[in-house]
């Protein structure tokens, strides 16, 4: 199982921006062969910044994630709506 974590600051006037290419992704993604987990939440404390939290069955699955025209999409748009480089762990576990 690969677990990623992750948050971006959306730029200044760019949150809603952001939270749409959010939710696109996420819709697409969550019929992705391998994933368990793939889920968005904006921070309680600074709503500028949203988290990602994604678990997949294994790095098969996430390296194809990656191949995907909506991942692709994302990764393409999101440069542009976020403040700076996003945050990302990944970890292997079980």
């Amino acid at each position: 199982m690969i677990i990623v974590r992750g948050s971006a600051r959306a730029r200044p006037g760019m949150r809603q921006a952001l939270a749409d290419a959010v939710l696109a992704v996420a819709a697409a993604t969550e019929h992705d062969d391998g994933c368990m987990v793939y889920e968005f939440s904006v921070d309680l404390l600074d709503a500028e910044i949203i988290r990602n939290v994604e678990v997949w069955r294994d790095q098969k699955a996430l390296d194809e994630h990656m191949t995907h025209d909506h991942t692709i999409t994302f990764m393409a748009t999101v440069g542009d709506l976020v403040d700076g480089q996003p945050q990302m762990d990944i970890v292997s576990a079980g």
